[in-house]
């Protein structure tokens, strides 16, 4: 009985904490703001399982005592150059209702693109994440409430976004096209960090 209730406790723990960064502006925000009136469904299932595969790597590798992950920068980099890219494309292809746009017919290798080009992911697990996984070892319970944080924020969003973008109507181009400019200005800030670092 105690023990499910502390894992219960660790689930809303990590779903607020994960809620509080899913809700905060990044390249997988900007992302489902780009989507327009398609459907939200198979893009955030696939943006979040891109997305949640590298973090249940992450805690199976912090789980198994691992501190120092080998060639971060190096992935990081591709990472963010994937993100420049597929940003440069939503924005040049914004006025196209026709032509789906690379990252929406390819959400599980641009959720992992966001994930793994983000230096601020990195440094938040093996810092945060590492210690709080230290204090409270139920590493099941975190990653549930962290990955249920993405889905809700993220479907949420999803489902707001392709209603909102009928009433836009042709206006919704310029959503579309800020949404792309922020994805490339992300990948060069995360770029830019990563060389600096």
């Amino acid at each position: 009985m105690e023990e499910g209730r502390l894992m219960l406790d660790i689930i809303a723990a990590s779903f607020l904490i994960g809620l509080s960064g899913a809700a905060a502006p990044g390249p997988m925000t900007a992302s489902v703001l780009g989507l327009g009136a398609r459907r939200p469904g198979p893009f955030v299932a696939g943006l979040v399982a891109g997305h949640g595969i590298p973090e249940a790597v992450m805690v199976a590798a912090i789980a198994f005592g691992v501190r120092d992950i080998p060639y971060i920068e190096i992935v990081a980099l591709l990472g963010s150059a994937v993100l420049v890219a597929f940003g440069i494309m939503q924005f040049l292809r914004a006025g196209d209702a026709v032509v789906v746009s690379d990252e929406a017919r390819m959400p599980f290798a641009f959720g992992a693109a966001c994930t793994l080009g983000n230096p601020y992911w990195w440094v938040w697990w093996l810092t945060f994440g590492v210690g709080f996984l230290a204090l409270h070892p139920s590493f099941v319970a975190f990653y549930v409430g962290h990955i249920g944080a993405d889905i809700a924020w993220l479907g949420l969003l999803g489902i707001a976004v392709s209603r909102g973008a009928n009433i836009l109507g042709p206006h919704y181009k310029r959503v579309v096209q800020a949404s792309g400019l922020a994805m490339v200005l992300f990948g060069l800030y995360f770029v830019v960090t990563i060389l600096l670092a």
